[in-house]
């Protein structure tokens, strides 16, 4: 077999989009001489919602994971994927075979080594029906793994090899985004002996937890809303990571954040809508654009006012995004009139973005509204009242009263009442359905557009409204099998696949692409914005006079 090596030193991929970072001296010292203590103080807007790296499902938790667990890549300052606790990665000539050469320097946090078993336990543990985590289809096209996660195949069969230092995958098709997805902590590696000791209390809390990445964890559990981040003394880069410690407290409000920030008391904290514009002359001020769909989600359960698909159309017509984006949010998001956001895909052949591409779906129109409202009155009567699921923070707030006002303003006769809960909170109604309209949003974990797609395939365990077309499955299907490397013909098979979801069925209502805003303290140096696996990054940060 034919192969073609990839070094530690070079990136693996370059499709991705560049984001910023910077390096560090290894000894900080202030103008008088003195040592810098290399301790900050950060504000997450959510707590962490589980340390199980095989479970996780938002970017806030996925933020802290990416400090915690590194796997066999990891993302540079520019977003590519580069070897992390491999040391080089080898990719067979069809693109089917990836052979990732482990480093011999790896350790747990208790000193024990990481070997490529432990990448074995952690894939297979992610995709076993007995285990299985929410994101296991990220790892559909390793050989057999969809026939393993939907009970087909015995997970023996997973196309993974794991040898003395080496871990060998095998791909049903060449994909071009799989070092991407291998970068996030979802396929981090986990230790069998100590997961089997730990029992129920694997991940429960900070002390029944080892540690793969930069950082180690301290003062956590289930109900903490602060904790620590550590540096890691085993990490194989420890001489990189130049914060000896990071405290991390959940912070809802945002002036709250703002006026800690101002007093010293934070190094972090993210800002949006008018906090943007009163706070963008700061010398702290940091902005950037994410690979984000912000969409309203239908629950479409059977005999419900919302598995009409005259309403559904209604209220998707009736939001201007525009309106919400400038004057309500006003912080740098974008209307967004698809399921994929700008920027997270080009075709390699056209170097056309698949937005741009597949066009605009599902725009603000009233008078096309106020049609399908007048239809879905006659199969449900003049009124129709719907509860919708949001986030208790300002942001998911704001939108949520502007969309209330939005549906209720233009379409006479139905009523929207607002549930705000915590974040993770909504994250676990939506699993368990309990909703009718929620909030949501979607951020790129790779540059995959099935990441995307995957989320309303009937079989799929993020399709919490229910949908189902026979027709959109199997075009997404074709995508990311047949057409896979076929660019023009896949991107061909999206685009049906978009139309359907959205001008056909109308199963969610794109509403905008968001940026992350921060106040971040001037002296906070070398901090990683990455497009995809979490908001920032602090593995080379540090401080300085």
């Amino acid at each position: 077999m034919k192969k073609k090596a990839i070094s530690a030193g070079l990136v693996i991929i370059g499709l991705l989009l560049t984001a910023c970072g910077g390096g560090a001296a290894e000894t900080t010292k202030s103008s008088e001489g003195t040592a810098i203590e290399q301790k900050i103080s950060i504000s997450s807007p959510a707590p962490i919602s589980t340390l199980d790296t095989t479970q996780a499902m938002d970017k806030n938790t996925f933020t802290m994971i990416q400090h915690l667990f590194e796997g066999l890549c990891r993302f540079d300052d520019d977003s590519n994927p580069i070897p992390g606790l491999a040391e080089k990665v080898d990719v067979s000539e069809d693109g089917l075979t990836y052979t990732f050469t482990l480093r011999d320097d790896i350790n747990w946090s208790n000193g024990e080594p990481i070997t490529a078993k432990d990448f074995e336990f952690s894939w297979k543990r992610l995709v076993d029906p007995a285990t299985i985590g929410p994101n296991a289809y990220l790892l559909d096209n390793v050989k057999n793994s969809k026939a393993i996660r939907t009970g087909e195949k015995p997970v023996e069969e997973l196309g993974i090899e794991a040898t003395d230092d080496q871990f060998i995958v095998t791909l049903d098709q060449a994909q071009p985004s799989f070092l991407a997805v291998v970068s996030i902590g979802w396929l981090a590696p986990q230790n069998e002996a100590y997961v089997t000791e730990q029992g129920e209390s694997y991940g429960s809390d900070s002390e029944h937890l080892i540690y793969s990445g930069p950082y180690t964890l301290a003062d956590w559990d289930a109900s903490s809303d602060t904790w620590t981040l550590k540096k890691n003394t085993e990490y194989y880069a420890a001489d990189e990571v130049k914060l000896d410690e990071v405290a991390v407290s959940t912070v809802k409000e945002e002036n709250t954040g703002i006026n800690l920030y101002q007093s010293d008391e934070l190094d972090l904290t993210r800002i949006s809508g008018q906090y943007v514009q009163q706070y963008s002359d700061d010398p702290g001020y940091i902005t950037h654009s994410d690979v984000a769909n912000n969409y309203l989600d239908f629950n479409k359960k059977a005999g419900t006012p919302l598995a009409n698909v005259h309403l559904r159309k209604a209220i998707a017509q009736s939001i201007d995004k525009e309106a919400l984006t400038t004057s309500v949010l006003n912080d740098g998001s974008k209307p967004l009139n698809g399921l994929i956001p700008a920027n997270l895909y080009a075709n390699p052949n056209t170097s056309e973005d698949f937005r741009a591409y597949s066009g605009d779906y599902l725009v603000y129109d009233v008078d096309q509204a106020q049609t399908e409202w007048e239809k879905a009155q006659k199969e449900l009567g003049d009124t129709v009242k719907l509860t919708l699921l949001a986030s208790d923070d300002d942001q998911g707030k704001k939108v949520a009263e502007y969309i209330q006002s939005q549906l209720q303003d233009n379409l006479d006769g139905l009523e929207i009442v607002i549930s705000a809960q915590p974040k993770n909170n909504v994250t676990q109604s939506r699993k368990d359905k309990n909703y009718e309209l929620s909030l949501s949003g979607w951020i790129a974990g790779s540059s995959d557009l099935d990441s995307y797609f995957n989320l309303y395939e009937g079989s799929s365990a993020y399709n919490y409204g229910g949908y189902k077309n026979d027709a959109y499955d199997k075009l997404v299907n074709a995508a990311k099998t047949v057409d896979a490397n076929t660019p023009d013909k896949q991107f061909e098979d999206y685009k049906k696949a978009e139309d359907i979801l959205l001008n056909e069925d109308a199963a969610q209502v794109p509403i905008y692409q968001s940026a992350s805003n921060y106040l971040i303290n001037p002296a906070l140096k070398g901090i990683s914005y990455h497009l995809y696996g979490d908001y920032f990054n602090l593995r080379t940060a540090y401080l300085e006079e």
